[in-house]
């Protein structure tokens, strides 16, 4: 984990810069996975997805950005644009957004964010 947060610290604005590309391009193909009805998951994975990814999408925001202010609000924006997602689900043919998506979508903001957490502490 030395390595790790070494290698963060000499190259944290290349790493920064990297990742803020990387989100903008993820957030970009969101809505054909959200609201393409060819990309929607089986039903019993469905839940695990929106976890699975809005986590990644958060903690990618949260170390693409150096002071506390720009990190939450980065991380807020994800869960609001997941959230945009689920309601223009209601408007694409096949798929349909819903509060538990939502809420799993939650969940997923509190993962990612406590991954990373985590990840810090154990870097100290």
């Amino acid at each position: 984990m030395d390595t790790l947060t070494g290698l963060y610290g000499r190259h944290s604005r290349v790493l920064q810069t990297a990742g803020r590309g990387t989100l903008v391009v993820l957030l970009a193909c969101m809505p054909w996975a959200m609201l393409s009805p060819q990309a929607s998951p089986p039903s019993h994975w469905a839940g695990w997805m929106h976890v699975g990814a809005v986590a990644m999408l958060s903690v990618l925001a949260y170390v693409s950005f150096a002071s506390l202010w720009s990190r939450a609000g980065a991380v807020m924006f994800v869960f609001a644009y997941s959230g945009l997602m689920e309601l223009l689900q209601h408007f694409s043919a096949g798929r349909t957004g819903s509060w538990e998506d939502l809420g799993m979508n939650g969940v997923g903001v509190l993962i990612g964010v406590a991954l990373v957490k985590w990840a810090m502490m154990r870097a100290v």
